[in-house]
């Protein structure tokens, strides 16, 4: 409808978009049509397999910070066991997956000491019985446990946290002690196997076997080591490998001849370290 002067009067609809009282609604909305995750930009999900210490703040009294070195399962940790026995490098980076825990170390010592105790005490308890000179008195060398207890924590423990006190004093490697810990426990599993083979009575078979295993995790140590101390142009790194590895034999053998040094009839491949058994 046309009023005067050429006005026209039009219609209004109301907002539909009012409130509930029917009044229009003043609220702006304001809408992006910009892209929330544009391409190339990094979104801040936490990586996975490449943390090598937790993520609480260090300190040895908080026992959250030793908690993510236990979180591990059982199939994990036989996995990592189970390629420990192959040497190869990289172990921490590969196999672990950046990840060292320190179940698996302590869990590869704890059964290699009751493997050692285990094995001993059953073929001495043999030979006791096969010898013509001794009757049938069955002994049980209770004393070797805590000698199996001190020599393979010492080594598997001590040790390791030795080598990391130096090579932090000197400056050379970058690593934690945990990761150097984990690399000497793991290294240490190949002598399970050896220690239940160890039961068949033949010297020269126990020799080889114990030989064999410390030339695999000696190499083992080598291989995870070595690289480590190489990144620092010190020239005591080649020293230091040289100690480990001297040390990581002057082991094997002292554990030859301290649990396998029993043969049937009587007769034995090395003197008894523990001296006189315990009659049961």
């Amino acid at each position: 409808m046309s009023g005067p002067g050429g006005y026209a009067i039009v219609d209004m609809d109301e907002d539909p978009a009012g409130d509930i009282t029917g009044q229009p609604s003043n609220d702006l909305e304001f809408k992006t049509y910009l892209d929330s995750n544009p391409a190339g930009a990094r979104t801040s999900q936490p990586a996975t397999g490449t943390r090598t210490a937790p993520d609480v703040p260090y300190s040895p009294f908080d026992i959250a910070y030793y908690q993510s070195y236990f979180d591990v399962d059982t199939n994990t940790v036989l996995k990592r066991v189970g390629m420990s026995m192959i040497p190869r490098d990289n172990f921490i980076s590969e196999i672990c997956e950046g990840q060292i825990d320190l179940y698996g170390p302590f869990w590869t010592l704890t059964t290699l000491i009751l493997a050692l105790y285990t094995t001993s005490t059953l073929t001495s308890s043999i030979t006791e019985y096969l010898s013509p000179t001794s009757g049938e008195h069955i002994t049980s060398n209770i004393p070797l446990l805590s000698t199996a207890a001190s020599v393979i924590y010492f080594y598997g423990l001590a040790v390791p946290c030795g080598l990391w006190a130096v090579t932090r004093w000197l400056g050379i490697g970058d690593w934690g002690v945990a990761e150097v810990i984990g690399i000497y426990g793991y290294a240490m599993a190949v002598f399970v196997p050896v220690s239940l083979a160890c039961l068949v009575p033949v010297g020269i078979l126990r020799w080889v076997l114990v030989g064999l295993a410390a030339g695999s995790s000696g190499f083992f140590l080598f291989r995870n080591i070595y690289p480590v101390l190489l990144q620092s142009d010190n020239p005591m790194s080649k020293i230091i490998i040289l100690a480990v590895l001297g040390l990581h034999a002057a082991m094997a053998f002292g554990m030859k001849v301290l649990f396998f040094s029993y043969t049937v009839a009587g007769y034995s491949a090395g003197p008894d370290p523990i001296g006189s058994p315990i009659s049961l």
